[in-house]
């Protein structure tokens, strides 16, 4: 006899690769003529930026470059400095499977770090950058949700799954030319700079995508007087983007995430020759991942009342994400000034942020640690830098038998002088995590019958059930219609709530 089988399409995301990487970034650097010898050396900011992340056949090309900038103090002690460069690098990753629209995501960390100042004009630095890379796309499969065609019983189980809209990469170019404030000094150097981008909103409908938020600048200068302290400012630049994506409709969640870009932060004169002008050049990319809610039916199980049922089954992992709310915690502690007494902080920042999760007597936590940093003058009128570790442990979303995807950025750092000798800093952090559940089912792949087996004489029989058997189980012994079962014995459940006796009949 011939049987018809329904197909259900299930969309979702796949992990094609999760893997790190190592590359080394070494340079030294000989002082122009016109930056000031070097005392000492006070500390060498490194940022790696992904310019280029894509695949390439089989195999994940990344291309980008580390800006390096090294604050020192000059000869005569009093004044900080600064010089920048930047040196490329590229490496490729081989591939498994050659998904189509594939996205790739890369996130770039310094893990090595070492700068010596050979001279008064010459710095070597050995740099080893770690790279997390990440490439996945969305995969497609058919699974049969219904058999038809007697007398063939089916077992049917419904999960709650979320379906894999798209995945892409966009990028785009914020350029302002942004003046300094309030009667600021001109402008020699930049001494450091940090960009951060927060999306505020997003949104899917009509097949697009609209995210917009803003780029946070924060940016530390010198201006040319030689006795001058450094100068900060911040700025904030909007944007609003749209992205195509077919299926996109108002049910959809979807993930913005920076996976890199270039930045360059530049002097620039104004009309009356003076460098009173930052221009500002970005070009952030980030990875959109689009979802919604939705449920899949499959067939689990299946037998034949009559003739002989040849079925396969295969093992199929089933996704549904859980977004949770964005929060926003505060890390504080006191900062020691570990040499003299603190006369004026001339700039205080956190790097290095990085989160774990863990269980802890059953309840799910999360654990974080940063590097504060901190420069400031004493009042011996010395410059001093300083850092400190600090980490934090708080209570994760409740997971209930999945797994926690955690993300974190660092919104603010504040601090207030308590006393010649401490500060008492506070740091804004913003958590985002989503719970990705997965559902490791059986499900059937094929099925035939064979309608000319021998049959069974035995049609009926009274089974003696103990408490928490299956009906399913029981009828499948008995190769009984389900629904029989459930007639011959006033409707019992699909789990046998006490022992009895049940009436089999064929």
């Amino acid at each position: 006899m011939r049987l018809e089988t329904g197909h259900q399409l299930y969309e979702g995301f796949e992990q094609v690769l999760e893997t790190t990487q190592e590359c080394p970034v070494d340079t030294e650097y000989n002082l122009p003529d016109y930056c000031a010898d070097i005392q000492k050396i006070l500390k060498c900011i490194v940022t790696p930026e992904i310019t280029s992340a894509v695949v390439m056949g089989d195999s994940v090309s990344v291309e980008g470059s580390a800006e390096i900038r090294v604050l020192y103090l000059d000869a005569k002690g009093d004044c900080v400095r600064g010089f920048d460069t930047k040196k490329e690098f590229q490496f490729m990753v081989r591939l498994n499977d050659s998904p189509e629209n594939a996205a790739v995501q890369v996130r770039p960390w310094v893990q090595h770090l070492t700068c010596r100042a050979m001279n008064a004009r010459r710095v070597d630095m050995h740099i080893t950058l770690g790279f997390a890379v990440s490439v996945f796309g969305v995969r497609r499969t058919e699974m049969i949700g219904s058999v038809t065609g007697a007398p063939v019983e089916t077992k049917c189980v419904q999960y709650p799954v979320s379906k894999a809209v798209g995945c892409c990469s966009h990028a785009f170019i914020l350029e302002e030319n942004l003046p300094l404030q309030n009667g600021k000094p001109t402008i020699e150097t930049i001494l450091r700079r940090s960009v951060q981008y927060r999306v505020d909103h997003v949104q899917a409908s009509g097949d697009e995508i609209r995210f917009s938020g803003r780029a946070c600048v924060e940016i530390l200068y010198r201006s040319f007087a030689d006795s001058s302290l450094p100068e900060h400012m911040l700025f904030e630049i909007p944007f609003e983007e749209t992205v195509s994506c077919t299926d996109a409709d108002e049910l959809c969640t979807v993930s913005a995430v920076f996976t890199g870009g270039e930045c360059s932060i530049q002097p620039r004169e104004d009309s009356v020759g003076e460098y009173t002008i930052f221009n500002i050049y970005l070009k952030p990319s980030f990875v959109l991942k689009v979802f919604k809610p939705d449920t899949v039916t499959l067939v689990n199980d299946a037998f034949a009342t009559k003739g002989l049922l040849a079925a396969k089954y295969g093992n199929a992992v089933l996704e549904h994400l859980e977004p949770v709310q964005m929060r926003q915690i505060r890390v504080r502690e006191v900062l020691r000034i570990p040499e003299g007494e603190l006369e004026r902080v001339l700039d205080l920042w956190c790097e290095g942020l990085t989160v774990s999760d863990f269980t802890e007597r059953d309840v799910h936590m999360l654990r974080g640690k940063f590097m504060l940093c901190l420069l400031y003058r004493s009042k011996e009128k010395r410059i001093v830098y300083t850092e400190r570790m600090l980490d934090f442990t708080e209570t994760g979303a409740e997971t209930e038998g999945g797994k926690s995807i955690t993300a974190g950025e660092i919104t603010a750092a504040r601090f207030v002088i308590t006393d010649p000798t401490a500060l008492e800093c506070t740091v804004e952090l913003q958590l985002q995590e989503q719970v990705r559940i997965l559902h490791s089912v059986r499900a059937l792949e094929s099925v035939q019958l064979d309608d000319d087996a021998q049959e069974e004489t035995c049609c009926a029989a009274v089974y003696y059930a103990d408490a928490g058997e299956q009906l399913w189980d029981i009828a499948k012994r008995y190769r009984a219609p389900v629904a029989s079962i459930r007639n011959h014995n006033h409707g019992i459940s699909d789990t046998i709530e006490a022992a009895r006796p049940l009436i089999i009949c064929r």
